[in-house]
This record gives C-alpha cells, sequence and structure tokens, in this order.
C-alpha cells in the first residue's frame, strides 16, 4: 500500500468474524481483544493450545474466539485473541471458572511470556463496508487512532467518505470499531482494511483516482488536510488471521 494511504487510513484491533449489522436502534456488536506474548519458541505451541481452547470453549455463539497475529508494528510477534461479536449481557455469563480455567492455565497460559491490554470495541456498521472480504482476505492493516477533542463529528465525516470509497471499488474491505473503554494516551477508533498479502499490501491501491472520482479533483489532498486537523496520532499495525 503507499505510503500516502498509510498516513490517511488507521486502525487497531482485532478484527473478528461474524460482525453483525446493527439498526440506529439496536446495541452495536462488542468484541473483546487481548494482546498476548508469547514465550521465545513457543509460537507453534500457543497457537495449538489456545486453537484447542478455543474449539472446546468458544467454537461459536456470542463466546466465540479468533487469533491473529501480529506481523509488523510495535508488538510485532504477539497475538491478539478476539471473543466476539458478542453483547455486553453475554459478557455477564461468559465461561470463565471450571473446567475453562482449567484448561487455559494448563495449556494456553504455559506458553505465555506477557499479557497485554484488554479492550472492548463495538463494531460501527454504519462507517464500514466489507466484512465478508475481510474474512476472504487472512490479512488487515489495523490502526488505533487518537481524535483530537472536539473534532470527533469531523472525523466521522472523513472516515464516511473514505467508507464510500471502498464501497465503489468494491475489493477491499474497511471497518471501524469504536474503543469504549478509555485510557489514558489509548485510542478512539480502530480502523481496518484488508488485504491478501504483502504484495498486495505493498501496491498501488488506485485509492486517490477512486476518491476523486467521487468527490472531484483536489479532493484527496483535502481529506490530508481535513485528517491534520482532526487527528492527534495513530498506531499500525499489520496482522494475519491464524487459522
Amino acid at each position: 500500500m503507499k505510503r500516502t494511504l498509510l498516513f490517511v487510513l488507521a486502525l487497531l484491533v482485532a478484527a473478528s468474524g461474524g460482525l453483525l449489522a446493527q439498526s440506529s436502534n439496536q446495541a452495536r456488536p462488542v468484541t473483546e481483544t487481548m494482546y498476548i506474548k508469547p514465550k521465545r519458541n513457543m509460537d507453534d505451541k500457543l497457537e495449538a493450545g489456545l486453537k484447542a481452547h478455543n474449539e472446546k470453549f468458544h467454537p461459536d455463539g456470542p463466546y466465540r474466539a479468533a487469533i491473529r497475529k501480529v506481523n509488523y508494528g510495535s508488538k510485532e510477534g504477539w497475538y491478539v485473541w478476539l471473543m466476539g461479536p458478542t453483547d455486553y449481557a453475554s459478557l455477564d455469563s461468559r465461561p470463565d471458572k471450571g473446567a475453562h480455567d482449567e484448561d487455559w492455565n494448563k495449556n494456553v497460559d504455559p506458553y505465555i511470556e506477557e499479557y497485554g491490554s484488554t479492550s472492548l470495541f463495538e463494531f460501527d456498521d454504519k462507517y464500514s463496508f466489507g466484512r465478508e472480504i475481510m474474512i476472504q482476505s487472512g490479512h488487515y492493516d489495523a490502526w488505533s487512532v487518537t481524535v483530537k477533542p472536539g473534532q470527533m463529528d469531523q472525523f466521522n465525516q472523513l472516515i464516511m467518505s473514505m467508507k464510500k470509497t471502498f464501497e465503489s471499488m468494491g475489493n477491499r474491505a474497511f471497518l471501524t470499531y469504536r474503543n469504549m473503554v478509555h485510557t489514558r494516551g489509548g485510542a478512539d477508533v480502530a480502523l481496518l482494511f484488508s488485504y491478501t498479502n504483502m504484495a498486495d499490501w505493498g501496491s498501488d491501491w488506485k485509492l486517490k483516482d477512486a476518491y476523486e472520482k467521487l468527490y472531484g479533483p483536489g479532493s484527496w489532498q483535502l481529506m490530508f488536510k481535513t485528517w491534520d486537523t482532526c487527528v492527534e496520532d495513530y498506531d499500525e499495525e499489520l496482522r494475519s488471521f491464524v487459522k
């Protein structure tokens, strides 16, 4: 992907399977994300333990879990364990005792060097396109975006224009999540966009052409200025699905 795109777009955490479109009067589906750092040379054993645990205790429904690996970024080599999409009520009755915890402690925890942050992200269907494309791609660029105070409305207008651009192209996903647990210095919004491999990631996606086809000549540069106006900072990770 061209670096101009990387400067404009942003996102974190955690594309999970089975995202549900929600109407405005329905609660948005929420996904829990947890960073996990494997012990040295224990990646394969950790993956095997996580897969077996998920198949036994989180196969489907509101407790469905998945695994992503961070291939590039400040947490390169870490994993992200995801549970969801689910709802808040289901978080109160999640499997977390007895056989569930015994299995985790026996088959997963021995291969973990460090536990990172745990977060909750709501999927925002209004500002998203291509959930099925994301699942098929197997990879995504995740940006955690910190929005400047008082600039969320303008930021929402920006990501709506990007969503419509991705929708007009029709070949890549653009997903938006809202961070529901505020932490000092943490992100407000996570944006995810799909790619199939590193050659694809490094190619020209023709986003500028698609954007200016919708919004007119010069609109791409104006979008850069809007980004500078409303975004404080961002953090990027390239992730892959662990299947």
